[in-house]
């Protein structure tokens, strides 16, 4: 399947499983939801992948649409419950990212027996110290903070600036199209100063990055007007 084409499902999907979030479990729902994107985004960009337009390609590294998704899942938090919730959350799955990083490093420890082999190859590949997935949380998580703060803060005063339902796509737009820039200069020349994947290619890794991230940002506005007049099942913020 075209890597384009599993780009937008995988989009659609992701922001409709936050939406689903939101409505069962409220907040707690999204805080999760935010965690589960935060690790699955840092294990995903160790991938390279081809976007193919027709008239031109796009190389891009994956985690592009989680990221997004996180991005709307604090701005929704923003929305609904201001600005200090969204600035723990972003706090919160920081720490439980590094936890599981922690975690999983311990295991790669751990003589494995034979049969077990490929799996502690896996293991090892991610969670070793010289592991892709190592070295990108700890990159990732220094500029997640940077980012994500900055869009809560922007976020914050756009909402401080006018908060009516009018105004919801440039409050969601808005922030995340600049923190996204920062996210990505930051990110990408990061990863290529730990040896992820080569300098001379981080140039055109930052343009593609933004082409795909803003494509993700235009996609989750629908999303944000739904989940902006969504109420959360009874019970699920208590």
């Amino acid at each position: 399947m075209n890597n384009l084409l599993v780009f937008l499902i995988f989009a659609v999907v992701n922001f409709a499983l936050i939406a689903a979030a939101y409505k069962f479990f409220g907040k707690r729902g999204i805080l999760g939801y935010i965690i589960l994107s935060v690790i699955a985004a840092n294990l995903q960009v160790n991938k390279g992948v081809i976007f193919d337009f027709g008239l031109f390609e796009l190389e891009a590294t994956l985690g592009n649409v989680m990221f997004a998704g996180i991005f709307l899942a604090t701005d929704l938090l923003n929305e609904k419950y201001g600005y200090k919730e969204a600035k723990k959350s972003v706090h919160i799955s920081i720490f439980a990212n590094i936890s599981f990083i922690i975690i999983m490093y311990i295991s790669t420890i751990f003589q494995g027996l034979d049969y077990s082999s490929n799996f502690n190859e896996a293991l090892n590949l991610f969670f070793s110290i010289n592991g892709g997935a190592l070295k990108a949380v700890l990159v990732g998580n220094l500029v997640y903070l940077i980012s994500q703060s900055l869009d809560v803060y922007v976020y914050s005063k756009l909402k401080n600036w006018n908060d009516s339902r009018k105004t919801l796509w440039i409050r969601n737009n808005g922030s995340t199209l600049i923190s996204q820039l920062v996210d990505s200069i930051l990110v990408t020349l990061g990863f290529a100063l730990v040896g992820i994947f080569p300098m001379s290619i981080a140039f055109t890794v930052i343009i593609t990055t933004l082409i795909v991230k803003y494509i993700a940002a235009i996609l989750d506005t629908p999303f944000m007007y739904l989940m902006s007049n969504i109420t959360p099942r009874e019970g699920a913020d208590d």
